[in-house]
């Protein structure tokens, strides 16, 4: 039997993504991801002329990092040879990502609740946590002890009172069909009494970090930044856009494109902002094609802004879009993305926004 070299590509991408990162550097891992993709994809079809029974394995571990095998093997083999080459270089959470010219249909970084350690496994790591609510098969959770990862993310223990805060939760959660959460990507909202992380410049109202270009499925609720708004209903609106807008990202890396979507930025005729841009709590509609300020700051929190208000803020939106040719464009691009993943996100789902 002909045996084949195993390639191995390192790429390195920082394990906790934010929307915010979309930097050049950033830009150009995932194009290079995107082009080792297409290249294994072009070797795999151009053997296969020749020889139809040569195939290939990609493995992706928690890194993002990369380890190629190809060959006239079993899929099985060719698998195997590539987990292991990932695991003897030291690497954690090692995932077939591609067999041979399809995706693996059952890779995903998904979080997992292991009720035996009383903690959210994300990435590799434990947050040590408790479930208190379960909505449409979304788990909301408390932090049970201060959680720091090796990129200095800090969900601390969650010791205010949390019960409003849920309450509110589980009717943002009760707003989507069960069909769109199931597809969506979201699988766990986890409250921590406080969120910081380096990398941002800000205490963030929340966060959904992820995986190179796929989603854990958490989205972390900062207990403290909520609490500072005294006003109930303001707390409630408050939570209703945050939950929303991050809720996009997480859908956004479902969708493969959370760092890299030209067909949206092709809409634009006013550049992203080169500064981070923090803005107000609201719809602004003075910079043409962008829903707010924050919007402006690249095309993943421009995706998330735009679905928070389409939501949140339906009627509201539909004025401003009514105004604005280029945010009417992106939206009609966003509902036939939204109706990809699941049917139900129809007319009468708009309608009851109203």
């Amino acid at each position: 039997m002909r045996i084949f070299v195993i390639l191995i590509l390192s790429v390195f991408v920082h394990n906790q993504l934010y929307a915010g990162n979309i930097t050049p550097e950033v830009r150009q891992a995932y194009k290079e991801r995107t082009e080792f993709v297409k290249k294994y994809i072009s070797t795999i079809k151009e053997n296969r002329k020749t020889n139809k029974k040569f195939k290939g394995s990609i493995v992706e571990a928690v890194s993002g990092r990369l380890y190629t095998s190809w060959g006239t093997l079993s899929q099985y083999e060719l698998d195997q040879k590539a987990l292991k080459n990932c695991k003897s270089d030291g690497e954690i959470e090692c995932l077939v990502r591609f067999r041979t010219l399809k995706k693996n249909p059952k890779y995903n970084r998904y979080a997992k609740y292991i009720k035996s350690k009383s903690s959210l496994k994300v990435l590799g790591e434990h947050i040590k946590s408790k479930k208190k609510f379960s909505s449409k098969g979304i788990d909301i959770l408390i932090s049970t002890e201060n959680f720091k990862n090796k990129n200095d993310f800090f969900c601390g223990q969650t010791k205010s009172n949390y019960k409003d805060v849920i309450n509110n939760l589980v009717k943002e959660i009760n707003v989507y069909p069960a069909s769109f959460l199931k597809n969506s990507g979201l699988k766990y909202v986890m409250i921590c009494e406080k969120i910081t992380d380096k990398s941002l410049g800000f205490e963030p109202g929340g966060l959904a970090p992820g995986h190179v270009d796929q989603s854990p499925g958490v989205f972390y609720l900062n207990l403290s930044a909520v609490n500072k708004i005294k006003n109930s209903k303001a707390k409630k609106d408050y939570i209703r856009i945050l939950f929303h807008h991050e809720f996009y990202h997480i859908i956004d890396s479902k969708l493969s494109l959370m760092q890299l979507d030209e067909a949206w930025e092709k809409i634009n005729k006013v550049d992203y902002s080169n500064d981070l841009i923090t803005g107000g709590i609201g719809i602004d509609t003075s910079v043409e094609g962008f829903i707010s300020g924050y919007a402006r700051n690249n095309s993943a929190e421009d995706k998330a802004e735009l679905f928070a208000f389409m939501v949140a803020q339906h009627k509201e939106f539909k004025k401003a879009i009514a105004k604005d040719e280029i945010l009417l464009k992106k939206s009609k691009l966003m509902i036939s993305r939204l109706k990809g993943i699941s049917k139900e996100i129809d007319k009468s789902f708009w309608k009851k926004l109203n």
